[in-house]
């Protein structure tokens, strides 16, 4: 699946490290081809404090709905 900039994207597995858990909705703010195609997503608290910046693969996310 492919993302756009700003889509609100969907993790699909938590990332424990980063503070993520699965199901956590963040923003994609850059595109990557090389090496492998993957996106920068911006995640977000409640108070729109950052709480991680990530390059992640298309399959560890979804588009949010």
């Amino acid at each position: 699946m492919s993302f756009e900039i700003n889509d609100a994207v969907v993790l699909q597995i938590g990332i424990p490290d980063e503070g993520l858990e699965t199901g956590a909705v963040g923003v994609v703010v850059a595109e990557f081809s090389e090496p492998n195609e993957a996106f920068e997503i911006e995640f977000l608290d409640d108070d729109g404090d950052l709480l991680a910046q990530l390059a992640l693969l298309p399959e560890q996310l979804s588009k949010y709905e």
